[in-house]
């Protein structure tokens, strides 16, 4: 069969029409483009065709394009080979320059050209020379917004280069976005594509598999049908190349996206102009109701009047005197300035009281009235976005706790604090925590927070009972009603956890320890106050602090007295009927929500072994419940 025969059908022609012209060239010049003025010819893209123009010829087409404003319309005109270097819609967005404030809205082209301009800076002709792969020019895009960060006298620098760029574009350290909203990132790669409009996963073999068998059905006859059969082939093969380069790119762009979005809540900047923890696609309720929420008289009421909470931080701050004297000391949330005054009172120097909520005003005031304002100086900030006039502090006290510990997520404001603040040798207050979960049985819980749904004066209201399921539930639950041992899930060194401790997963092993039914789980937590940063906490709800090492200690557990806290508590759907001896085997998980990271998102998998666990653990049931900690 010929080239030309009947065969060879309309259809599979017109699925290449639209990029024939761009690649239906001679051999030698296939794909090429000849710059305006002379005879070089580039292979590359558009873009390095542009950059020549500027450097040789003194004429920058894309400025004047940019000056003369064109049109949509107008580019619609121009034939199919503008698509060549005409940046996708999706694409229009702002850039920013790598070293000043200007932005552009057209394409990352215009940015790079302005950089050569303005900057002496060639980051295209780079990526070229050293042929960086796309987490190579990742990093050096990242690397510069970084060095310009900290240094602003770079923002007017005419000429910039790199000594150490070997290092630079292999350290992972700059896979991290120094602007959380860093278009540059996603965009810098699409001019060299070339084909704006592929947007679609690839199936690669089988395209490859249908070009190959669409070719071995042809057999040229002519000399001329030998000469197009042999371009048919080359420009197969270079458009299964491109396919390639594009599902490469587009895969790794996905990748460090996706990557993006799962650390960003992570990522804070050690700069100036450190942004909150809080992600910028929380709504304004979502980041405004916490700081609105310990603006109210009643949530301050409450938390004063726990002695137990309370109580702990005045005895350890009281009763170590000798560590507070002279200090400068840095109170995280500090609300009415309690464990600021408790520090003053110990004979801290300087205190720094941080709270973005509008308590901070009524805090000032109780300061003054207190007489410690030479002492105190309040901050109205999140302690994210503050700047100290001093290097670094040798104290901070946070009452950070909340539900379950980690709800509400200001721990990760206590580690920005602490790794940014502390000194070397500095003291947290407190300096430990621990996590607990055992299993319950509370027929009184039950019939009060979900049987009740079964008959209201009358009428079934079963449907109200799935909140109850899926929300955990904070009570106070009696100590008898504790049917399995006590086990920990989490502990919380606070010197060393870091941002990527906050979420985690936690197998679990309880052995009931009498005949009836687990109702559900039940956690809580117990905190510790240590002068020495490096004693040994031992992980288990029977320690107490011992005054004589300047341990002070308390436990939000069924055990000790009632907290502000209570005990957090997981419903099961169903309860499980055990005897003394069955094991329950599992895993707890604890993560952040992903939209408000204040929230939290937990998941309990269970299996019942039976008593002594001799069963084939392989074929029992594994029961699933996901439970919800939010604030509304």
């Amino acid at each position: 069969m010929s080239l030309i025969s009947s065969e060879c059908s309309e259809s599979e022609n017109d699925s290449n029409d639209e990029r024939w012209d761009d690649w239906e060239e001679d051999e030698e010049n296939q794909q090429n483009f000849k710059c305006l003025f002379c005879k070089q010819l580039f292979s590359t893209s558009s873009n390095d065709l542009f950059l020549h123009c500027i450097e040789y010829h003194g004429f920058d087409f894309q400025k004047i394009r940019l000056d003369l404003k064109c049109s949509e319309s107008e580019n619609d005109s121009n034939d199919e080979r503008w698509d060549d270097w005409e940046e996708d819609e999706e694409n229009q967005q702002n850039f920013k320059c790598l070293f000043c404030k200007q932005l552009f809205s057209t394409s990352s082209n215009d940015l790079f050209l302005h950089c050569i301009e303005y900057h002496g800076f060639d980051f295209q002709k780079i990526r070229l020379d050293l042929k960086l792969d796309f987490y190579q020019s990742i990093r050096l895009i990242n690397y510069i917004r970084k060095q310009v960060l900290e240094n602003s006298e770079l923002e007017n620098v005419t000429s910039y280069s790199i000594s150490e760029i070997s290092s630079v574009i292999n350290n992972d350290e700059y896979l991290k976005p120094v602007l959380e909203e860093d278009s540059l990132l996603y965009a810098f790669d699409n001019d060299e594509i070339g084909e704006d409009d592929f947007n679609e996963k690839i199936n690669l073999d089988r395209i490859e598999d249908q070009n190959q068998e669409m070719l071995e059905d042809i057999n040229p006859t002519t000399p001329l049908e030998h000469e197009l059969f042999k371009k048919l082939r080359i420009t197969e093969e270079k458009l299964f190349n491109t396919q390639v380069q594009l599902k490469k790119v587009e895969t790794q762009s996905d990748e460090y996206r996706n990557m993006v979005k799962e650390s960003l809540f992570d990522i804070y900047s050690d700069s100036k102009s450190e942004k909150s923890v809080i992600p910028n696609n929380i709504s304004g309720e979502m980041t405004n109701y916490y700081f609105d929420s310990y603006a109210k008289t009643n949530i301050h009421e409450e938390m004063l009047k726990d002695r137990v909470r309370t109580g702990s931080y005045r005895d350890f701050i009281y009763e170590n005197k000798d560590l507070f004297k002279g200090k400068t000391v840095l109170d995280v949330g500090c609300g009415t300035c309690i464990l600021s005054m408790f520090a003053a009172k110990a004979g801290a120097s300087q205190v720094f009281s941080v709270d973005k909520s509008d308590i901070i005003h009524r805090a000032k005031e109780i300061v003054k009235e207190n007489q410690l304002e030479n002492v105190i100086t309040l901050i109205n900030s999140k302690v994210e976005d503050i700047d100290l006039p001093v290097p670094k502090v040798d104290i901070i006290i946070s009452e950070w706790m909340g539900y379950f510990l980690l709800f509400e997520g200001m721990l990760g404001s206590l580690i920005v604090a602490r790794d940014r603040w502390l000194a070397q040798d500095g003291l947290l207050a407190p300096s430990h925590c621990h996590l607990f979960l055992a299993a319950i049985e509370d027929d009184d819980l039950i019939n009060d927070k979900f049987n009740f749904w079964n008959d209201v004066y009358g009428f079934k209201m079963t449907a109200m009972k799935n909140p109850v399921r899926q929300n955990v539930i904070v009570d106070y639950v009696k100590p008898h009603a504790i049917i399995t041992n006590v086990i920990t899930i989490k502990e919380v060194p606070l010197y060393t956890i870091d941002k990527f401790g906050l979420d985690f997963t936690s197998p679990f092993t309880f052995k009931v320890i009498r005949d009836g039914t687990i109702h559900g789980f039940m956690g809580y937590f117990d905190t510790w106050f240590t002068r020495n940063r490096n004693i040994d906490i031992n992980n288990n709800n029977e320690k107490k602090g011992k005054k004589d090492e300047g341990i002070i200690y308390f436990t939000t557990g069924p055990d000790g007295t009632e907290t502000h806290w209570g005990q957090t508590i997981f419903i099961l759907e169903h309860g499980i009927s055990v005897e003394c001896g069955t094991i329950i085997t599992g895993s707890f998980d604890c993560h952040k929500n992903k939209e408000n990271p204040r929230d939290l998102d937990l998941k309990i998998k269970y299996k019942v072994i039976g008593t002594g666990g001799k069963d084939d653990e392989s074929k029992i049931k594994e029961y699933s419940q996901k439970f919800y900690l939010r604030n509304f």
